[in-house]
C-alpha cells in the first residue's frame, strides 16, 4: 500500500499538533484524551477511505494477484500467489519442456488452472481446510494427493506443478 500520505509533512503537522492540543487540555482543564487509541482509529479510518475512494493499491508483482480479480500471465519466474481473490493461470500456452517446475500457491482465494491434457505433467496438490478439484474429478480437501497426465512416465520428466491450496478453492480443467 502506498504511504505517501503518511509519510507526507501534511500527516505529520497535523498529528503533532493534534497531540500538543491534547497535552494542553491535560495540563489546562484535566482532560485525558487517549492520543494513540485516537491516532490508531483514526489511522484505520483513513486506510479504509482511502481503499473505498481509490480502490486498494498494494504493490505485487504480475504473477501474484491480492484483493482482485485477474488472468495471469505465464513467464518464466514458476510461481503464482492468489490471496484473497480469483485468478486464473492459462498452462495450455506452455511450452513442452522437461523438468519445468511451477508452484501455484491459493490463500483464501480462488483458481481457476486450465492445462493441456498433452502435455505430460504431473500435479502434487497440498490442501489444508480447502477444496482441490483435480482433472480425474478427484477432490482434497485435506492432505495430499498427486494427479499424473496419462501420457507422463516417472523416467521421463514433463511439467511439474506444485499447487497450494490454505482455506481456498482450486480447479484444474482441461
Amino acid at each position: 500500500m502506498r504511504g505517501g500520505f503518511v509519510l507526507s509533512g501534511i500527516f505529520w503537522g497535523i498529528f503533532l499538533i493534534f497531540l500538543g492540543f491534547c497535552a494542553i487540555l491535560k495540563t489546562v482543564l484535566h482532560i485525558n484524551i487517549s492520543i494513540f487509541r485516537i491516532g490508531f482509529a483514526l489511522f484505520i479510518i483513513y486506510i479504509g477511505v482511502s481503499m473505498l475512494v481509490n480502490g486498494p493499491r498494494f504493490r505485487v508483482e504480475e504473477n501474484t494477484v491480492l484483493f482482485d480479480t485477474r488472468k495471469i500471465v505465464i513467464d518464466r519466474k514458476g510461481e503464482y500467489n492468489i490471496i484473497f481473490g480469483r485468478g486464473e493461470i492459462d498452462l495450455t500456452s506452455l511450452p513442452e519442456q522437461t523438468g519445468r517446475r511451477t508452484e501455484i500457491n491459493v490463500i483464501f482465494g480462488e483458481g481457476v488452472i486450465k492445462i493441456n491434457p498433452e502435455i505430460p505433467m504431473r500435479i502434487k496438490v497440498n490442501s489444508a481446510f480447502a477444496g482441490t478439484k483435480l482433472p480425474d474429478g478427484n477432490r482434497v480437501v485435506m492432505g495430499e494427493y498427486t494427479y499424473r497426465t496419462s501420457n507422463y512416465t516417472e523416467g521421463n520428466e514433463g511439467l511439474e506443478i506444485i499447487a497450494n491450496v490454505v482455506f481456498g478453492n482450486l480447479v484444474f480443467t482441461e
